[in-house]
């Protein structure tokens, strides 16, 4: 079931206090460039050739970049809490044809540029936030489930659940079950037992927890999720950064 559900008010928080938020940087600097390769969540892997390296920067990737940063200037004066977990995200192009749309590993954020270039400037938001709240959800691990795809969904519906929450428009693909709406991932994911077929659900981003199967000799770091954890808690704290129901979200991570 796809739904085109857009709020009808739009959440308009006051703007966080920048001090008391400082412990979340925890030592990451915040940064939108161009990567070459760090250690990313995924420990000791080796150095990630999808990514588009400063010595063969494309103009088109440089270009989409700048939409993407761009993103940060608009929710600093819309929804001051967007704009400060993502720049936990190093903004990262690639060039690889196993990421053909977006992903994240709760460090970088990850897209193709030639992708990008076919969104528009709603759609690219509604994905940048999406994926900041798959972070925030901790959906960057995945527990033993059966049907990858049906768990991909579930958690799709989650996040889309929070951005509508923060006034954030859902374009017409995003996925969403109304009646789901509230539910956690993992009751979405039993709810959806019942689907009479869920591969007619489409989804755009590639799973955080599936990133290890696009990328060899990778695996997922618990630290990040932890991490991402500790920062949904600070975030819970502040009474005009979040709507309610988000913000019990986040308090419960």
């Amino acid at each position: 079931m796809i739904c085109n559900w857009e709020p009808s008010t739009s959440y308009k928080p006051g703007y966080l206090n920048s001090l008391r938020y400082s412990s979340l940087l925890c030592g990451l600097s915040c940064r939108t460039h161009i990567v070459a390769y760090e250690t990313s969540p995924f420990r000791e892997g080796k150095a990630m050739d999808m990514l588009v390296h400063s010595s063969s920067t494309t103009a088109d990737a440089q270009q989409e970049l700048v939409k993407w940063q761009a993103d940060r200037t608009y929710w600093a004066e819309t929804l001051p809490v967007m704009k400060m977990l993502s720049e936990f995200l190093i903004l990262s192009p690639v060039l690889h044809r196993q990421i053909a749309t977006v992903s994240t590993d709760g460090r970088h954020l990850y897209f193709c540029p030639r992708y990008s270039a076919s969104l528009s400037d709603e759609s690219r938001r509604f994905l940048h936030a999406h994926l900041i709240w798959h972070c925030v959800a901790g959906h960057l691990t995945a527990p033993l489930v059966a049907d990858r795809h049906r768990w991909h969904l579930a958690c799709d519906h989650e996040v889309n659940a929070l951005l509508l929450a923060l006034g954030i428009p859902l374009p017409l693909h995003a996925l969403l079950f109304p009646v789901c709406v509230g539910r956690s991932a993992i009751e979405v994911y039993h709810w959806l037992e019942g689907h009479p077929d869920t591969s007619l659900e489409v989804t755009t981003d590639i799973h955080p927890a599936a990133l290890w199967s696009h990328f060899p000799n990778a695996t997922p770091d618990q630290r990040m999720t932890a991490l991402w954890r500790h920062r949904a808690h600070l975030i819970a704290r502040e009474s005009d950064a979040l709507p309610d129901r988000v913000a019990k979200f986040c308090e419960s991570r």
